[in-house]
């Protein structure tokens, strides 16, 4: 059996945020220290009520890398239909080059109204069928991203490269993979970095789990004694 820690850092009593981040990164080494399999931060915004504080699982992630050497770091989720797909693709990457491979890639498509609408009105979650098909369309740019060293897209939502865009800087020479030699528009794009992690090793769509994987939820440092106990009782 692996464990992973859901870290939610919900936080009802209002206390400083720098507490509540220290808290979490207390979580996040002993977690490592005591060779917990994961750890996963969550994404929710506005919630001034004290509910679900993260807002930026990367970037938890990458404070994460930092201060561990072997647990695994998800996110739970990133909700990529909030977040313009190229950039999620760098950042989750570079995420995994920082890490050395240690990435989990957590994907979701959004649950309270008020986040979607404040965030892309495209996403609103009155409409299910159009925040499903953004969803779909916004991971295939993602793989597309990762996994291709040139690539292209149009889509309901995205088109990659932007049309017509003429593209010419004395530091990067015409490449037919780029643009058309002819015209100089812009016929593909390329996105960096790739992940550390190779396509044959793991797929951003979904890794592949030979053993089940068990949550523990607590939102707060103060349950490190609790973490203890549950992983002799299992």
């Amino acid at each position: 059996m692996k464990f992973g820690y859901f870290c939610n850092t919900t936080n009802w009593t209002h206390k400083p945020y720098h507490e509540l981040l220290d808290e979490t990164r207390e979580i996040t080494e002993y977690c490592d220290q005591n060779k917990w399999d994961s750890i996963w931060y969550t994404e929710h915004h506005f919630n001034h009520e004290g509910m679900e504080s993260c807002t930026n699982p990367l970037m938890m992630g990458v404070d994460a890398a930092a201060r561990t050497n072997q647990i695994r770091i998800g996110q739970a989720c990133n909700v990529i239909t909030f977040h313009n797909p190229i950039q999620m693709a760098e950042d989750v990457a570079l995420l995994d080059q920082l890490s050395k491979g240690r990435v989990e890639v957590g994907i979701g498509r959004g649950i309270y109204g008020r986040e979607a609408v404040n965030l892309n009105i495209e996403a609103d979650m009155k409409d299910q069928a159009k925040n499903f098909r953004l969803f779909e369309e916004t991971l295939t740019i993602l793989k597309k991203a990762w996994k291709e060293k040139f690539f292209n897209h149009k889509g309901e939502f995205y088109t990659y490269p932007a049309p017509n865009y003429v593209w010419q800087h004395d530091m990067s020479p015409p490449n037919k993979d780029l643009v058309n030699l002819e015209t100089n528009v812009m016929e593909n794009i390329s996105v960096l970095p790739k992940p550390y992690q190779k396509p044959s090793q793991a797929s951003p769509h979904r890794r592949k789990i030979e053993q089940p994987l068990f949550f523990l939820f607590f939102s707060s440092a103060s349950g490190r004694e609790k973490l203890t106990k549950a992983k002799k009782n299992n």
